[in-house]
């Protein structure tokens, strides 16, 4: 039996959707375009749970009108859910869920599916007309995955020839709040939709890899920190960004790397070429000749994140994997960091409403809120050693500041969403996510700061650039 139809999933108190959406779903299914079905349309006399099993059996596509009812439902979650669920790993069935009440799904398997609608904003809650709009929109992308119907001939039409075609990328969404498993099945998404593997590398011209590279998905966030904040500062204006698909390095550039890249170019630093970095003596900040990134202050091996390179260091080494992978690397924008740091979370930090010294480096005898005193090791530690956010990334709070392609702007005027351009013109570019020798305010996901292209010292770094 051939998939051919698109299953409507639903609670019966949520009938008046059913209804609504079939309303939309007519002139489609008048016109041949698609095949919907739900039990409404079992005739009197047939067997109910026999025809649902048939057309569970033909469902190409299952749209889920979710709601509180939805997720109660005992014939959904024994009778319905488990063979779509199915279909949906083993025979490429499409889901597609509308949330049409307010409702908690994160725990359930729906959770790991993308939302045909914006999850935030349920159908429910909509005057008529956005609602309306909302569907239409729906309509869209059921139409966009809808197989066309069997056809009635009894002479069968030659197969066409096919040629496989990837999945669609998710639509874009407010992201600003979600949770963990459902950031990460939006990344999971997006990364099929490229043919991707969420985290990979590219190889290099003279042999070896590159950095480890994350694909992050496109979407909306709100960027800054809300009013209550603790520790806020006044250049954090919170507002919508939106960022689009683009993928950052896993972990910071590392000693290793960067050595790699100055052996091939034979490149000195401007701190080499400039009297040395600015090192914390314990008391102040001084420079020395005899500092750079191959000598700080303090033991690094080749797997910590590198120090004292300047923003122009940066781009430099960007450029140099350019020409390695015949690639496009760059810094991510300020709202890429941002974003990509905050991994769907609203908290001052992707772990949460706190932060403490087994999460991340920096100085412990410090604590944020409700938080703890935890140690300070007073210098780097490896790329890595501390748990990932979730969408993989390590260390985007503390071990190093990380430069960022972006001028500073301390109203947010739309310079975060852009790369800067000419390295000796224009203001202070972006660091963020503090370091080894900072208190935690510094590492909070909005915490910004400026300096200009050509500073570097013992703490600021550079985030692996983003294709």
């Amino acid at each position: 039996m051939s998939r051919d139809q698109v299953f409507i999933s639903y609670s019966h108190a949520d009938k008046k959707w059913l209804e609504r959406l079939r309303i939309h779903l007519k002139p489609l299914q008048r016109d041949g375009t698609i095949k919907p079905w739900a039990d409404t349309d079992i005739k009197p006399g047939q067997l109910w749970k026999e025809e649902i099993e048939k057309a569970l059996a033909r469902a190409k596509v299952a749209v889920l009108l979710v709601s509180p009812e939805f997720l109660a439902s005992e014939f959904i979650h024994k009778n319905e859910l488990p063979p779509l669920l199915e279909a949906s790993k083993k025979e490429g069935l499409t889901i597609l869920w509308v949330p049409v009440e307010s409702c908690r799904y994160e725990p359930t398997a729906i959770a790991q599916y993308q939302a045909a609608h914006d999850p935030a904003k349920p159908l429910s809650d909509m005057s008529r007309p956005k609602w309306n709009k909302a569907l239409v929109e729906i309509v869209k992308k059921i139409e966009a995955v809808a197989p066309p119907p069997s056809s009635s001939s009894s002479t069968p039409a030659a197969p066409p020839v096919m040629t496989p075609t990837a999945p669609a990328l998710p639509v874009m969404q407010n992201v600003h709040g979600w949770s963990a498993s459902q950031v990460q099945a939006l990344q999971r998404q997006t990364a099929q939709a490229l043919a991707m593997e969420v985290a990979f590398r590219n190889a290099l011209k003279d042999g070896g890899e590159g950095p480890v590279m994350v694909v992050i998905p496109a979407g909306r966030f709100l960027m800054g920190s809300p009013e209550g904040e603790l520790e806020r500062r006044d250049n954090e204006r919170q507002h919508e960004a939106q960022v689009a698909v683009f993928a950052i390095g896993q972990y910071a550039v590392t000693v290793g790397q960067f050595k790699r890249f100055v052996e091939a170019r034979g490149y000195r630093t401007e701190a080499e070429k400039g009297g040395g970095i600015y090192y914390w003596t314990g008391n102040e900040w001084k420079q020395d000749p005899d500092k750079s990134w191959r000598n700080p202050g303090f033991a690094q091996t080749d797997t910590h994140p590198v120090v004292g390179v300047s923003w122009n260091d940066a781009m430099v080494y960007v450029d140099w994997l350019n020409e390695q992978t015949d690639q496009r690397y760059r810094l991510p924008t300020e709202a890429e960091w941002e974003y990509a740091c905050r991994a769907g979370t609203a908290t001052p930090f992707s772990f949460g409403e706190t932060i403490n010294t087994d999460q991340a480096n920096y100085d412990g005898n410090y604590v944020y809120g409700k938080g703890r005193k935890g140690v300070y090791r007073q210098k780097t530690v490896e790329a890595g050693q501390f748990p990932a956010n979730a969408w993989g990334l390590h260390d985007l709070h503390g071990n190093v500041w990380e430069w960022t392609g972006s001028e500073y702007d301390e109203g947010y005027g739309g310079a975060e969403s852009r790369i800067a351009g000419d390295p000796n013109s224009g203001g202070p570019r972006v660091l963020r996510g503090g370091a080894w020798n900072d208190g935690p305010l510094w590492l909070r996901s909005a915490a910004r700061f400026g300096y200009f292209p050509r500073f570097w010292t013992s703490s600021p770094g550079s985030v692996s650039p983003g294709p």
